[in-house]
């Protein structure tokens, strides 16, 4: 069995209540081969001394500090080059006001990678504070996979998102920019991303049922709470690009 090395990337943001319940989520993994990039996306809280406090002494995480507003498309971009994964490396992306649902989410991970020789992975989540199993995570029908029309469906591939490195690497990144404002999707950033892996990945792509992730509703930033009109311009824009060919091979 192959023992994948995990990139997690955590960009937070005023997220002082939550950051530590992440952190520590990561920290209690059994599994222990990852790296952890997490990024103050320039807190005006108390977010950035608690989440210090909690990795100072533990140097499987960096933190870094932004000099300027990134949001999370860029963060993760600007993350992963940190990291310098390898082609196999696994890059897994975590909200910093969200948190792992137990601590063998990288086990189960590594153990799916493996099982499936897939490319990434989908699913699953429940919501806090109410523990209803999220909606917006479920198996991807087949007819939409032969059809490649996962930009025409419903939204259905959410966390917990990750993905190969060497699949990262073959999306073209202007398609990460909104073009209203000519720089990086801030809202619909995750579709910006995941429709060109699926795309790419086709049945390489893995739902995985099990609960994986704890989403955190009570959080008045979520992006839908923040701009939801740019969140769905920015989600017609992300639709409406040209789709990716499907690849026989990560090499």
């Amino acid at each position: 069995m192959i023992e994948y090395h995990f990139k997690i990337i955590i960009p937070f943001y005023n997220v002082e209540k939550w950051i530590q319940m992440c952190l520590k989520s990561v920290q209690l993994q059994t599994y222990k081969n990852f790296q952890c990039i997490v990024i103050d996306d320039i807190s005006t809280d108390n977010s950035h001394n608690a989440a210090q406090a909690m990795i100072k002494n533990d140097d499987r995480f960096v933190l870094i500090k932004n000099k300027e507003k990134a949001y999370a498309l860029k963060n993760i971009h600007d993350a992963i080059n940190t990291a310098s994964p390898a082609k196999n490396d696994i890059i897994v992306s975590l909200d910093g006001d969200d948190w792992f649902a137990n601590n063998k989410v990288l086990e189960t991970l590594n153990n799916k990678y493996n099982e499936t020789d897939c490319w990434m992975t989908y699913g699953s989540y429940v919501e806090y504070p109410s523990g209803i199993e999220g909606k917006f995570a479920k198996q991807i029908p087949d007819y939409i996979i032969e059809n490649r029309s996962y930009r025409e469906s419903e939204w259905m591939t959410s966390h917990l998102r990750t993905f190969k490195h060497a699949l990262w690497e073959k999306i073209d990144k202007n398609d990460f920019i909104f073009s209203q404002t000519n720089k990086f999707v801030k809202a619909a950033w995750d579709l910006a991303f995941v429709f060109p892996m699926l795309e790419m990945s086709g049945k390489k792509a893995l739902y995985i049922s099990d609960v994986l992730y704890v989403y955190n509703r009570g959080n008045p930033l979520n992006e839908d709470k923040v701009d939801h009109p740019l969140q769905l311009s920015e989600e017609q824009e992300m639709r409406n690009k040209t789709k990716y060919k499907l690849q026989e091979t990560l090499e």
